[in-house]
């Protein structure tokens, strides 16, 4: 497996210090909070902790993490290898495995069959291909839908963001479910 770090480091700041319970105070274009890394002195309660929301980086202003540890900030690889106290490599592999970005890789199946002859008209028409036109649009418009709802809105307080994030994933579910039952029953999907 290869990374993307480029796109790695595209990953949005606030979602990776979601997966770490970090509460973030919204202001403009940054986001604030109480410092989390390690390195930052216990009990200092200060919101030394800043996000630029439009450059995607992360910085502590406190004392303790830019003299003791020499950390004053970075991008989401940075942040990572701080927290989980691992090479930037490793922080890379996990923010790929959170969230499936940023690495190039082909299926072993996809491996398995570049080796063997081409597949012939009767073997590519087969329903499991998973393949197919129809599945690989499908996945774009899954992904494309992923991706607005998950984009914070300006000015979203974290209790909104969730609450709009999580109706949306319901529905998208139930639209799942109905379309699986139209199609069990021979009808076309909504």
């Amino acid at each position: 497996m290869s990374l993307d770090f480029q796109r790695i480091k595209e990953i949005k700041m606030t979602d990776v210090v979601a997966r770490y319970q970090l509460a973030l105070r919204f202001k403009g274009e940054y986001a604030a909070a109480c410092c989390p890394l390690p390195s930052h002195k216990q009990g200092n309660t200060q919101k030394s902790f800043s996000i630029n929301l439009k450059g995607n980086y992360w910085r502590c202003f406190s004392e303790s993490c830019n003299t003791t540890a020499g950390h004053k900030g970075g991008d989401c690889i940075n942040f990572v290898a701080l927290m989980e106290n691992c090479s930037q490599l490793d922080a890379a592999k996990k923010l790929v495995e959170w969230f499936g970005v940023g690495q190039s890789k082909t299926p072993q199946h996809m491996a398995e069959a570049s080796k063997t002859e081409p597949k012939t008209e009767t073997q590519s028409s087969n329903k499991n291909d998973t393949a197919s036109p129809a599945t690989v649009k499908y996945m774009a418009d899954v992904d494309a839908w992923f991706t607005e709802l998950f984009k914070r809105q300006e000015k979203e307080t974290d209790v909104d963001y969730w609450k709009r994030t999580r109706n949306g994933v319901k529905s998208r579910l139930v639209l799942s479910f109905r379309n699986g039952k139209r199609v069990a029953a021979g009808l076309q999907p909504e």
